[in-house]
């Protein structure tokens, strides 16, 4: 009685609305629907409560819910009584973020990554998405995926609010067509002998949700032919009703575990464009294998509702042993493992497992794959969470969303009051933009920084020259690590509560701060547009805190000092660092380039003379330069005293701040400074020479050198110090030698599909690598750093990933066989044509062009505009005429249309010189 008590309440508690309680939690009730005395039932009730499986709310009347069932659907609990419903709302959490249900999956970010941007691009894709074919070993997650799939059509609209999953197993009707038929697609009255009603079959069960045949390897030839109707045209026609065809909308999904050329017909593999294989448990990275087992133990704790201890070794041994079964092994492994500790420890308050409860046929295993454990012991209770255990957030995503969640919750608790919680807000801010700038990784996206800097010293510029305001050159740093950063946050509370706070707490930062909420705002609603993000509420708010603390119209009796420096940030980084230790903002600062000349330094310093108040004299430091050419182009009507002084260093830089402050005169303020800061130096020689690096460029964008560098990587033997790095072909072309990677990096070659044309560093193009002919010199530019056994095996994953099937493979989420087929039909009938034989170089540069083009015209974004040369236009049309009528077939069977644009980057690849062989693609 007791567990149908337990199993009832679990399902109403699904049902649970806090704001609306309902008599069914009450003993009264739970006694009515059982027919059983109250006593009896608050007997049960508060021994579940005792064991934790219940929890209890002390009101009048008393409620009952189920705390998985609550937790499942609202939030972690820290205990199982509570005197009110007010102490229970009270735990709710302020944030809750709302999670794709992809993310659920582990290695969503990393080794399932691929596979669900093509599951997306496949949902998405128009009229009911692409079927798809899921293929990995058993024990993989095939089926789970499936049911994940569902629900996030569910939760985007994808599928109707009642449409189902339906799962057939074909192994079940293998050898049975005709039992076959009739479950897929239902039957007639009268179809057959015994068929006394009409039924539907999975597909009309299914319609408007989804089907998902599993083991579908199992249906032979003739199983596989019966689905071509549905493939081809959406319509079903069920058993005794040829003449009737049924429209059905459904998705449709297969698994297998076995090959796909050695058990299907070419013809039903090519009607599934979208094939996906998911990674053996093997295949996954250290960090997922490390977090299922973490997820099992917690789902084991929970049913064992005791605290687990985990030692460090068992942690190791099950991380690193392989799995015949993959993930349904390695989870049955954990329970065995979790069972064994618990039958000899279940009087203990605490369950110890170490590696003496792990089963005997893993430590076998395990015994030739000894080695010192990294792992740490972990402990396991009721509210331990995958992510506490693997912190596996990015930092600079997490701590912007903690800021932004500490100033919400100070000003909830201050009442709304900012000025009660100033000096709090001045630390968080302080503390986030000192986080940003000097601890975060930006050499990754180095090019986009540069980007999101220039425009923002561009928008102040336009804003100070708007409002008569100066920032300092801080603030464009501040600013653009700060967007830089938040770009890859997205933080948008759902919770009714939370968006009011975000409202009030906006108004509060215009009331307080007016001026600089409009600052703020005209900012952002400047650069929204050129760099392409979003603003929200709590960039206004962080924004206008931020310059609130930097005083922006404060005035003083001291001197103005500037510092002038050449590089990038250069002048910036000392400006803030000084007037970070002066505590206060004395200096402002201008960044030049290295070519700058003493005129255009000089106006810049005129320019800032005109903005500010410098009666009290102007200090200006400078890197280097001479100070005389600077001043004879300071015009005659500037009459406040000027003291220049070279050789800028930090130090000297807050030295003299030090004595700005204290109001000492021009020349006792230099002679001081400079007295105790004279320079000091020793020799250090290098121990190491810079790193090796490899680059991969394409010469219309950054996508395909991207795709190229990880084939490269995935080809170097593992622990290789040489780094392939993807680099945007123009910045190549045109900086040459002088780009920051030849200073930071020894280029050992360039590879890609444009030759940047760089003195002394060698090219190979994709081409040659895809055909073979460039291995060799791949091979003797890597030699020095391979001894024989990496460098055979090096050569081995070299042919392996840079085939022409995996280059393609790695570019389009399509069937890779059925485009290949395609496109070499595509060029014989252009050779037939034209009367020419393609060359072999052309034809590979083809295969990889065209397979990404068949993909974007698929997913309707062609490139619309031609950006080669089109002066002899008139002289292609008969060829490109020819390329359209070649190209048809390809329109035909994959219903597209070509733009112009596209077919002259076609003509590009079979005519021109220059080795082009790609064009820009977006994914």
């Amino acid at each position: 009685m007791k567990d149908e008590i337990t199993k009832y309440i679990e399902n109403q508690t699904a049902f649970l609305d806090l704001d609306n309680i309902s008599e069914v939690f009450t003993a009264k009730n739970i006694g009515l629907q059982f027919e059983i005395k109250r006593n009896t039932v608050s007997h049960y009730l508060n021994q579940l409560n005792e064991q934790g499986i219940i929890i209890k709310i002390n009101t009048r009347p008393v409620y009952f819910f189920h705390k998985n069932a609550f937790e499942t659907q609202f939030y972690t609990l820290s205990k199982n009584l509570y005197r009110s419903l007010d102490e229970l709302k009270e735990e709710q959490p302020l944030f809750q973020k709302r999670n794709d249900m992809f993310s659920l999956l582990i290695g969503n970010d990393a080794s399932l990554a691929r596979s669900i941007e093509q599951l997306k691009a496949a949902l998405y894709y128009p009229e009911n998405g692409l079927p798809v074919l899921l293929t990995g070993e058993s024990g993989t997650g095939k089926s789970y995926m499936v049911k994940i799939i569902y629900q996030y059509c569910l939760a985007n609209d994808l599928i109707k609010e009642d449409g189902q999953l339906i799962t057939l197993n074909c192994a079940q009707y293998a050898n049975n067509p005709e039992l076959l038929t009739s479950h897929l697609f239902g039957h007639a009255k009268g179809a057959f002998t015994g068929a006394d009603e009409d039924h539907k079959g999975v597909f009309e069960e299914a319609n408007g949700g989804i089907l998902f045949l599993d083991e579908v390897h199992r249906l032979n030839a003739e199983g596989q032919e019966k689905l071509f109707t549905y493939l081809d045209q959406g319509v079903i026609y069920r058993m005794g009703e040829t003449n009737m065809p049924r429209k059905v909308s459904t998705r449709i999904f297969f698994a297998t575990t076995e090959d796909l050329n050695s058990v299907f017909l070419s013809t039903f593999i090519r009607r599934i464009p979208v094939q996906i294989q998911l990674p053996s448990l093997e295949q996954r990275t250290q960090n997922e294998r490390l977090e299922m087992i973490y997820n099992f133990f917690i789902k084991e704790r929970a049913k064992i509702r005791k605290v687990l201890l985990v030692s460090s070794q068992v942690i190791h041994l099950l991380k690193t042993t392989p799995y015949q079964g993959n993930i349904g092994k390695l989870k049955n492994v954990v329970k065995v493992t979790v069972a064994k500790a618990f039958s000899e420890q279940k009087d203990a308050k605490h369950i110890h497992i170490t590696i003496y409860h792990l089963p005997p046929d893993l430590l076998t295993k395990a015994v030739f794959k000894a080695s010192v454990s990294t792992e740490e012991n972990i402990n396991i209770d009721e509210t331990t969470t995958i992510e506490n255990l693997s912190m596996k957030k990015k930092p600079e995503e997490l701590r912007i969303i903690r800021t932004y969640e500490r100033l919400l919750a100070n000003f909830k608790k201050s009442e709304l009051n900012i000025t009660a919680i100033d000096e709090d807000i001045k630390k968080e801010v302080e503390n986030l933009f000192d986080f940003l700038l000097f601890e975060t990784d930006r050499e990754k996206k180095h090019e986009l920084l540069l980007f999101m800097t220039q425009y923002v010293r561009d928008t102040l510029k336009q804003m100070e020259s708007s409002y008569q305001i100066i920032f300092n050159g801080n603030s464009i740093y501040a600013i653009s690590y700060y967007l830089f950063q938040r770009s890859s946050v997205r933080w948008q509370p759902e919770d009714v509560e939370v968006q009011s706070l975000i409202k009030e707490f906006k108004q509060a930062v215009i009331q307080t701060y007016p001026m600089l909420f409009q600052y703020t705002e005209r900012m952002l609603s400047i650069i929204k547009p050129r760099l392409d993000i979003e603003v929200f509420d709590m960039d206004l708010i962080l924004l206008t805190l931020y310059f609130s603390q930097l005083g922006l119209s404060r005035e003083s009796n001291f001197a103005k000092a500037i510092i002038v420096a050449h590089g990038y940030a250069t002048a910036s980084s000392i400006a803030n660092v000084a007037n970070r230790l002066l505590g206060k903002n004395i200096f402002e600062s201008f960044d030049m380039p290295i070519d700058t000349t003493p005129q255009k330094i000089a106006e810049e310093i005129v320019d800032y003379t005109e903005k500010n108040d410098v009666s009290n004299g102007l200090v200006i430091l400078v890197d280097m330069g001479s100070l005389k050419e600077i001043y004879e182009y300071f015009p005659q009507q500037l009459s406040v005293p000027v003291m220049i002084m070279n050789n800028l260093t930090t130090p000297l830089a807050i030295a003299i701040g030090e004595n700005i402050q204290k109001s000492i005169n021009l020349s006792e303020l230099a002679i001081h400074s400079f007295e105790n800061n004279k320079p000091d130096w020793k020799i250090i020689y290098p121990h190491k020479n810079k790193n090796k690096a490899l680059l991969t460029t394409c010469f219309t964008g950054i996508g395909t050198a991207t795709k190229i560098s990880k084939l490269l990587e995935k080809s170097l033997p593992i622990n290789s110090p040489l780094k392939v790095l993807p680099f945007d072909y123009q910045t190549l072309h045109e900086q040459k030698e002088k780009e920051t990677v030849f200073s930071l990096y020894e280029v050992v070659g360039i590879v890609g599909t444009a030759n940047p044309m760089i003195q002394d560093i060698p090219y190979l193009s994709l081409e040659e690598l895809i055909s073979g002919k460039g291995a060799q010199h791949l091979r003797e530019w890597l030699m020095k750093d391979l001894d024989d056994e990496k460098a055979e095996q090096f050569n081995n994953r070299l042919i392996r990933n840079f085939s022409l099937d995996k280059v393609i493979d790695s570019v389009t989420i399509l069937d890779t066989d059925k485009v290949m087929a395609e496109i070499e039909l595509f060029m014989r009938i252009l050779e037939e044509l034209t009367e020419q034989k393609i060359k072999n170089e052309r034809k590979l540069a083809l295969y990889v062009h065209v397979s990404c083009l068949i993909e974007r015209l698929i997913r309707n974004v062609p490139i619309e505009t031609y950006s080669g040369d089109d002066t002899d236009e008139k002289c292609r049309k008969e060829q490109l005429a020819r390329i359209k009528e070649a190209f048809s077939v390809i329109e035909e069977d994959y219903s597209v249309k070509i733009p112009n644009s596209e077919l002259k980057y076609i003509h590009d690849i079979l005519f021109q010189k220059l080795d082009l062989t790609m064009i820009k693609e977006e994914f």
